[in-house]
């Protein structure tokens, strides 16, 4: 009797797994064929097929507006023409307002600025404030912005090297539709050319404003040939122009950039 039993006991839990298995089967092959007849025709259809990769997206660039350098001749503009100025630069233009052509808020300059430390360098106001040159501009917001660079570098660095820096400085301006004039590196006088300790060579200074007139030309800028304006008939800075180290100015030669600037506008 316990045999028997037991046979039984095996035959039907062998019936039970195959049934079980069997339905699993069926189970499988029903879902298998509703999602074949649910499938599209063409497998690729709702694929997303790309034959070349997306285009990347890129801020839209303004070209340089056409500009005529170095900046023509026009009819004077009167004195009041300045107060719409903004100066940046080195000992030059703190000559500028040192001899009352400029207030102090129209200028952003130091001396012994160049054209690399004016991207870094802070500037101390008359109440402590310091500002870069240009966070005083971009906070000032002038409607035209002049500058003077580059004299203090001339013997350490190219004109490639310093105009990179120049550019920095360039790119730092954030003030809507400003007109920005670079201005000519002066010349020097004989006496300078031939200084014993530190001379400075007029020849230098025309290549570095000739690679000048071509980065202000290639990014719209005007360009002040300040230089040409304040050279004798010899090509040097005249003595009577200079203070004795022959490359400072005095008020005359202030009065020449003065007046240059309010002859050459753009318009």
């Amino acid at each position: 009797m316990t045999v028997t039993r037991r046979k039984k006991e095996k035959t039907g839990l062998k019936f039970r797994f195959a049934f079980v298995l069997l339905f699993a089967l069926a189970s499988f092959a029903v879902a298998f064929v509703k999602y074949m007849q649910s499938a599209p025709d063409d497998p690729l259809a709702e694929r997303v097929i790309y034959t070349e990769a997306p285009a990347p997206v890129t801020e839209e660039t303004v070209p340089p507006r056409a500009v005529t350098n170095p900046v023509p001749e026009c009819e004077p503009l009167d004195d009041s023409y300045l107060d719409s100025c903004f100066f940046a630069g080195d000992s030059l233009i703190v000559g500028l307002c040192d001899y009352g052509f400029i207030p102090p808020e129209n200028m952003a300059a130091k001396v012994g600025l160049n054209a690399v430390t004016i991207n870094s360098e802070s500037i101390v106001e008359a109440d402590g404030t310091e500002f870069t040159a240009a966070a005083k501009i971009n906070l000032m917001r002038p409607e035209n912005l002049y500058i003077l660079l580059g004299m203090n570098l001339l013997d350490r660095y190219t004109p490639d090297q310093m105009l990179a820096s120049y550019g920095d400085f360039v790119d730092s301006i954030r003030v809507e539709n400003v007109n920005i004039y670079v201005i000519s590196v002066p010349p020097v006088t004989a006496a300078r050319e031939t200084d014993e300790v530190s001379p400075v060579l007029n020849s230098d200074i025309d290549k570095f404003n000739s690679a000048l007139l071509k980065f202000a030309t290639d990014r719209g800028l005007g360009f002040l040939d300040l230089n040409s304006a304040l050279k004798g008939s010899d090509g040097r800075l005249p003595e009577e122009l200079a203070e004795a180290d022959g490359m400072h100015f005095k008020k005359a030669a202030y009065t020449v950039m003065k007046e240059y600037i309010l002859t050459h506008v753009m318009r």
